[in-house]
């Protein structure tokens, strides 16, 4: 039994088949049609009817706040033609699909994925924190997937962190940004060169040196990220995801960071029990096989 999974970003569209074991196959790629809404749905109709007939169920993997169970777009800065759509409906009627369709977050996706058949598979109560850009968590509660009461749970960039007077932005976590370590480290080590994550981790030898006063920078703030949701919530476990979560470094500086809030004090120490932290399992496949996991596991 196969499933279509397409995985829609603001740039390209990718696409393959999921089987009931998470096995991948047939993947491909078409450009993402943003120039208005009539594009974009040929250009995701024509890619459904060339796939229908063969599978037992369509995911899709979308930027933006998605209301899974009406298959609705509440928000989506990428795509903004799709707010207020409820496009698994519109998707069904002009493809004249027979097979169930779900739409998600791409983000969700890529948990929903870890939580099938990755390293968060057979967990209550985890997370999977996403380090790029900004900083993203998807949460597992009982079980299940938590989207929240209006489809935004997982959103700890917005997390205060100070809350001392006056009010800015610099007392959130908005300026945690794996990609602006990463360059701010570069420059520190002067390393100028594609790929440049990976030849920053390779010069990156003393652990007093600038470049990496400024990765345990960030590595503690994303520390007291985890350690906050961690009193709140009580996970069993957390995994990294983000191109960053592939240096043993980071996560052993995420794991020491949150151990260290907890010894803050002796009471703390008692009663805070510490998560269990890895990298995710999965990388560029993540929202494509997480895209049609509800549907397989609900088959």
């Amino acid at each position: 039994m196969q499933y279509l999974a397409i995985d829609v970003g603001g740039t390209t569209t990718k696409y393959g088949l999921v089987s009931a074991t998470g096995a991948l196959s047939q993947q491909g790629e078409q450009p993402t049609m943003r120039a208005s809404l009539a594009d974009f749905m040929a250009s995701l109709t024509g890619l459904i009817r060339l796939h229908k007939a063969h599978v037992a169920g369509i995911g899709l993997a979308l930027p933006g706040v998605i209301d899974s169970q009406q298959g609705l777009v509440k928000a989506s800065a990428t795509l903004p033609f799709l707010e207020g759509l409820v496009l698994g409906t519109q998707l069904t009627t002009a493809a004249d699909l027979t097979v169930p369709i779900l739409i998600e977050n791409d983000g969700n996706a890529a948990a929903l994925a870890e939580h099938w058949r990755g390293n968060l598979a057979g967990t209550m109560n985890s997370a999977m924190v996403v380090l790029g850009t900004g900083v993203g968590a998807s949460l597992f509660l009982n079980g299940q997937l938590y989207h929240g009461s209006h489809y935004v749970a997982g959103e700890p960039s917005f997390m205060v962190t100070n809350g001392l007077n006056p009010i800015t932005r610099e007392q959130t976590a908005a300026g945690l940004s794996a990609v602006a370590t990463i360059n701010a480290m570069a420059d520190a080590l002067g390393v100028h060169e594609e790929p440049i994550g990976q030849r920053v981790f390779q010069a990156l030898t003393d652990n007093t040196s600038e470049a990496a006063v400024i990765l345990r920078t960030f590595t503690r703030g994303v520390a007291a990220m985890i350690y906050n949701m961690q009193t709140v919530l009580d996970l069993e476990k957390v995994i990294i995801g983000g191109g960053i979560s592939a240096q043993p470094w980071v996560i052993k500086e995420i794991r020491d960071g949150i151990e260290a809030y907890q010894q803050v004090t002796s009471l703390s120490a008692r009663t805070i029990r510490l998560p269990v932290v890895e990298p995710a399992k999965y990388r560029n496949a993540a929202n494509l096989i997480g895209a049609v996991a509800p549907l397989v596991v609900r088959d």
